[in-house]
């Protein structure tokens, strides 16, 4: 038996372990006790994070359910989720680059201040104490656009405002990079795993072409990336991203992309054209069928999905199996399923 440290680390250099590492659950605001009692009970494999600076990405509640963040971003709840939708965006109606170079609001992402005095050390006893594999998440570069000028406006500045597009963009890159790097002087040689979320398509496909990708997003991420591996090799990178992105994974490898989140089936994400086209330079973590067969299934159809994407996405390492999201919608018997069945044959020894 490996550690959930080795296990992980093994997966992730693309190497057969004991079994495919087990995460936990995402989602978990409002589920039934006893799926409660599961998480906190069952053995998984979790993260530890090395988060110890000021969140620039925290929204404070102002009142009655609206909250605001360090950026002046202002959001709400709307409908069941627990992440709250923007409200207002401070860069909606900027007409000039000089405008949003003079925006009060930016945050100064080299103030020593964001940074815990004691981060190296906390650091260090979780990497020397714990057998879990350590993340530093540094949150978004384009959903933090969306947040800061509109989510149309993202896509139509691409083609209508390109120099607003690149201040920006630029921007929030730079911001995210120096931060990162910041907090890395502390605790990067106790990190394994960047994590940074952006949702780049819907279930159709992407949100922008190949194209528009390539000129106004993989730069970007070229830039954050190469940044931070370039002082900390070692260290591999986790995306999140929603969407039928199959057409940008090439790209996103070439960006230094390492792992990517959450290969939704719903998202017709097909592990089988994933494994087979990017399963030798690309880890994949999810997999499981969080729309339909978790929620809505019988016991039997969710063992025998779990059952199939486990088969085609674990040979050879490289997956991380994870249900992405629950809700009160699944029941205890069809959580149970997915992870006992992703446990019995997710072993290299059988």
């Amino acid at each position: 038996m490996l550690t959930s440290k080795e296990r992980v680390l093994t997966t992730l250099d693309h190497k057969e372990a004991d079994r495919i590492p087990i995460c936990p659950p995402g989602g978990r605001v409002n589920i039934r006790p006893e799926i409660k009692r599961f998480i906190e009970s069952f053995d998984f494999d979790r993260f530890a994070g090395l988060n110890f600076a000021k969140n620039l990405e925290e929204r404070r509640e102002l009142s009655h359910g609206i909250y605001v963040d360090d950026y002046g971003c202002v959001y709400r709840h709307k409908g069941v989720s627990e992440i709250p939708y923007c409200i207002y965006s401070p860069l909606e109606d900027v007409r000039r680059v000089e405008e949003v170079e003079a925006y009060s609001k930016w945050p100064n992402p080299d103030d020593p201040s964001l940074i815990l005095k004691d981060a190296h050390r906390k650091a260090k006893k979780i990497f020397e104490e714990t057998d879990q594999v350590t993340t530093v998440s540094i949150g978004s570069i384009f959903h933090r656009y969306t947040w800061m000028r509109g989510f149309n406006k993202w896509l139509l500045d691409m083609k209508l405002n390109p120099e607003i597009y690149e201040a920006i963009a630029s921007k929030i890159c730079d911001i995210r990079l120096r931060f990162t790097l910041n907090l890395l002087n502390k605790v990067g040689d106790y990190t394994d795993l960047i994590q940074m979320n952006d949702d780049l398509g819907s279930t159709k496909g992407p949100f922008m072409s190949l194209q528009d990708f390539r000129r106004f997003v993989k730069p970007y991420y070229e830039k954050l990336i190469s940044g931070i591996k370039k002082g900390y090799p070692k260290i591999k990178f986790w995306l999140h991203s929603h969407g039928a992105i199959t057409k940008l994974i090439p790209d996103l490898i070439d960006s230094g992309v390492d792992v990517l989140n959450p290969i939704l089936p719903g998202d017709n994400m097909d592990p089988y054209v994933l494994k087979n086209k990017f399963g030798r330079d690309l880890c994949f973590d999810g997999g499981a069928d969080v729309e339909y067969i978790i929620p809505f299934g019988t016991v039997k159809q969710v063992e025998e999905h779990v059952k199939e994407v486990v088969k085609i996405l674990a040979p050879g390492g490289g997956y991380i199996f994870r249900v992405q999201m629950i809700s009160n919608l699944v029941s205890y018997e069809n959580l149970y399923a997915a992870y006992k069945t992703a446990i019995e044959y997710g072993r290299y020894d059988r």
